[in-house]
C-alpha cells in the first residue's frame, strides 16, 4: 500500500517566496512602463526632450523583466482609450508578434479579445464618440519594446519584420520628439540584420537616413547612424570607406558618452589598421574612459584588447594591472602571454602563443595586429642583446632570435639601427655588432615630448568637461522677447522725438 510522502516545508516556502518575488517584479515593471508612457506623452506635449532621455535611461532595466503577457497588457491599456487611427492600426499589426495577444486576462480576471476591442473602437469612431489618438512616440516606443523582446528570445526573422515596420513607419514623420526613438529603432533594425548576416543589405538605407538626419539637425540620429555605418564597414573589412566617411562627416558634440565611446572605438580600429598607432591609442583610451565603468563589460574588454595590441605595437609594454581588472582577467589572458613574449623578446615563445590562441584572435578581430607583433618581438630581443653585450657576433644574434640565416639577422639589425631602436655599428667584414654607449635620457627632447602629451591629455579632459556642463535655464520672466524689445525701442524713440519737439516749441516762444 503506497504511503503519502509529506511535502518539504522549506521547498514550499521557497516556491511561494519565488512566486511572490516574480509577482512583485512584474508589478514594478508594469508600473515603470506606465510611468514611462505617461512621461513620454508629457514630453511630447511640453516639447521637453530631456524627459524622453529620462525614459530611455530606464529602458535597460525594464528590458530585463519584459514578458509577452506584460507587453500585451500595456498595449491593451493604450488601445482602450484611444481612437482607431492609423497609429492604432500599427499597434494592431504589432500584436501578431505576441502569441499572448490572442486572448488575454485583464486585471479583473475577465477574458478580453484584442480584435473585439479593436472592433469596439471602430464602432465608437463611426458613431462620433471622441477619443484621444495615439501619439507616434507611444507607438514607436511600444514597437521598440516588442522588438527587444523578440531579439532577446532569439526570434530573428520576427524581429527583422517588426523593426522594418517600425523604421518604415517613422520615415513619415519629422518631429524632434521622435529623434531619440528613431535612433534606437535604427539600432535594433541594424542588429536584427547583423544577426541574420544581412548587414550589407542596409548600407545604402543607413547612408540615406544619415543624410536626412543631418539635414533635419537630428543629432541623436546622426550619432547613432554614423556609428552603425562604421560598424557596417568594419564588419566587412572596408576600412578605406570607413575612413572616407569619418573625414567627410562630423560627430555631434552634444551626444552622450555612450555613443562617443563607440565612435572613438571604431575610429581607433580604423587608425590601427592604417598604422597610425599614436592616434589609435588616443582614440582607444578615450573610448575606455568614456565607456560606463559599472556596465558594458563586453565593450570595455574588446576595446582593452585593441588598446593592449596597439600599445605593444608602439614599443611599450602595458602594466600588469591592465590584465587583472575585475571581470577581464580570463578574456585578456592570451594577450597577457603575448605581452610577456614581446617584453622578453622570445620569438619561439611568441610563436607558440600565437599558434595556441590564433582562433581566439580571429574571433576577436585582432589576428592581423597580432601578426604585426613579430617584428616588435625581434626588436625587443635585439634591444635586450645590445644592452647586455657591448659587442656580439651576428651568428649569436641569429641563434638568440631564432632566425634562419645570418643574413636575415644582419638585415634586421641594420633596420633596427635605421629606425632608431638601437644605437650600434655593424662591422660586416668582422661579422659582429658593436653597441654604443647609451646617452643620458634627460639630455634629449624625450622628457619634453612626454610632458607635452600629458598636458594635452589633461587639457582635453578639462575642455570636454566644460562642454559637458549643463547650466540652468534663466527665468523666462526676466527674459525680454523680440517683440517686447521692439515695442520698448519704439516707445523710447517716440519719447525722444516728443522731447525734441517740446524743446523746439520752447525755443520759438523765447
Amino acid at each position: 500500500m503506497a504511503t503519502a510522502v509529506p511535502m518539504d516545508q522549506n521547498n514550499l516556502n521557497g516556491t511561494l517566496a519565488d512566486a511572490t518575488k516574480d509577482t512583485m517584479e512584474l508589478d514594478t515593471t508594469l508600473t515603470g512602463l506606465r510611468k514611462n508612457l505617461a512621461l513620454l506623452e508629457v514630453a511630447v506635449l511640453t516639447k521637453e526632450l530631456r524627459l524622453i532621455s529620462r525614459v530611455f535611461r530606464q529602458f535597460t532595466r525594464i528590458r530585463k523583466h519584459l514578458s509577452e503577457q506584460l507587453l500585451v497588457l500595456v498595449i491593451k491599456e493604450q488601445l482602450q482609450n484611444r481612437s482607431s487611427s492609423a497609429a492604432a492600426m500599427m499597434i494592431h499589426q504589432l500584436l501578431k508578434f505576441l502569441p499572448e495577444s490572442i486572448s488575454h486576462i485583464d486585471e479583473n480576471g475577465h477574458a478580453m479579445e484584442v480584435d473585439a476591442r479593436m472592433d469596439e473602437k471602430q464602432h465608437k469612431k463611426s458613431t462620433g464618440e471622441s477619443a484621444d489618438s495615439l501619439l507616434p512616440e507611444v507607438v514607436a516606443f511600444l514597437y521598440l519594446l516588442v522588438s527587444v523582446r523578440l531579439l532577446d528570445q532569439g526570434k530573428k526573422e520576427e524581429a527583422l519584420e517588426c523593426t522594418t515596420n517600425l523604421v518604415t513607419y517613422l520615415k513619415g514623420f519629422n518631429r524632434r520628439t521622435l529623434d531619440e526613438i528613431s535612433a534606437r529603432a535604427y539600432y535594433f533594425w541594424s542588429l536584427a540584420h547583423e544577426r541574420l548576416g544581412k548587414l550589407r543589405n542596409i548600407r545604402e538605407a543607413l547612408l540615406a537616413a544619415h543624410a536626412t538626419a543631418v539635414l533635419r539637425h537630428d543629432y541623436a540620429g546622426q550619432a547613432m547612424l554614423l556609428n552603425l555605418l562604421l560598424r557596417n564597414y568594419i564588419q566587412y573589412g572596408l576600412y578605406d570607406q570607413a575612413d572616407k566617411l569619418v573625414s567627410r562627416t562630423k560627430f555631434p558634440a552634444t551626444r552622450s558618452n555612450n555613443q562617443l565611446a563607440r565612435y572613438f572605438y571604431y575610429l581607433g580600429r580604423i587608425r590601427c589598421i592604417q598604422l597610425d598607432y599614436t592616434d589609435a591609442m588616443r582614440c582607444l583610451l578615450q573610448a575606455l574612459r568614456k565607456a560606463p565603468q559599472n556596465i558594458a563589460l563586453g565593450f570595455r574588454i574588446q576595446a582593452q584588447k585593441f588598446a593592449v595590441l596597439v600599445q605593444l605595437l608602439t614599443g611599450e609594454v602595458p602594466e600588469r594591472k591592465t590584465f587583472l581588472q575585475p571581470g577581464m582577467a580570463k578574456a585578456l589572458a592570451p594577450y597577457l602571454q603575448l605581452a610577456r613574449g614581446v617584453k622578453n623578446g622570445d620569438l619561439s615563445y611568441f610563436q607558440q602563443v600565437v599558434e595556441q590562441f590564433y582562433s581566439v584572435f580571429e574571433r576577436d578581430g585582432t589576428a592581423s595586429l597580432v601578426t604585426r607583433l613579430r617584428q616588435n618581438v625581434i626588436k625587443a630581443g635585439l634591444k635586450r642583446l645590445t644592452v647586455a653585450y657591448s659587442r656580439i657576433s651576428i651568428e649569436d644574434v641569429r641563434k638568440a632570435l631564432n632566425l634562419e640565416t645570418a643574413r636575415d639577422a644582419e638585415f634586421i639589425v641594420a633596420k633596427a639601427i635605421r629606425d632608431g631602436v638601437i644605437d650600434a655599428i655593424i662591422y660586416h667584414k668582422e661579422g659582429y655588432v658593436e653597441s654604443r654607449e647609451s646617452t643620458y635620457l634627460y639630455t634629449t627632447m624625450e622628457p619634453q615630448h612626454s610632458f607635452h602629451e600629458r598636458i594635452r591629455f589633461c587639457l582635453d579632459i578639462h575642455n570636454e568637461t566644460v562642454r559637458a556642463m549643463r547650466f540652468p535655464e534663466s527665468d523666462k520672466k526676466d527674459l525680454e522677447t523680440l517683440e517686447e524689445r521692439r515695442e520698448r525701442l519704439k516707445e523710447e524713440q517716440e519719447l525722444a522725438h516728443t522731447l525734441v519737439e517740446e524743446d523746439e516749441e520752447d525755443d520759438d516762444i523765447l
